[in-house]
């Protein structure tokens, strides 16, 4: 079994309009739930051996909350594919882990966040989307009847969990 998790980056920071959006950090409700996010997976006892994540600035400051909060050594990769991500080429990457790794996490945009999700989840639920907008700081978790990363298929995910910040605390 493989086990995926999957995170849209947390609150980015609007403040600094004619900011490169590459470099926007994360806003102050960014900064409280990435970690909240983290405390929860680690309560979970959820442990991500490898990391793919975009480079850009907020997605890397949710990560880095995240991994801080997590009892757990963490391969990081730091992929450029994953900035305006397109869902197919998210689902590559996925599929060329190495197969070592038991779990991994996605940490990235949305609108590929979102469809990369609705794309994996099987079992009945074609005409649903669980996600909603897939809200910032977001986690869905997958688990995957497979034993190498490259037989992950689309429609083959079985949805284990999906937790949005607001739900762990109200001033996320």
């Amino acid at each position: 079994m493989k086990r995926l998790f999957i995170i849209r980056h947390a609150k980015s920071s609007w403040e600094l309009p004619d900011q490169d959006d590459f470099d926007r950090r994360l806003a102050p409700r960014g900064r409280r739930a990435a970690p909240l996010m983290g405390q929860y997976m680690r309560s979970l006892n959820y442990r991500p051996s490898v990391a793919l994540c975009s480079p850009a600035r907020r997605a890397v400051e949710t990560w880095h909350y995240i991994r801080d909060a997590l009892p757990c050594e963490t391969i990081e990769e730091f992929l450029p594919e994953l900035y305006h991500p397109d869902p197919r080429a998210m689902l590559d990457l996925i599929r060329e882990i190495d197969n070592g790794h038991p779990s991994a996490i996605l940490i990235s945009h949305n609108p590929g966040v979102l469809t990369l999700a609705l794309g994996l989840v099987g079992r009945g639920v074609k005409n649903a989307n669980p996600f909603g907008k897939y809200p910032t700081a977001a986690l869905t978790v997958f688990d995957f009847d497979v034993d190498i990363w490259a037989d992950i298929r689309p429609g083959a995910g079985e949805l284990v969990g999906f937790t949005r910040p607001k739900e762990l605390d109200s001033a996320a």
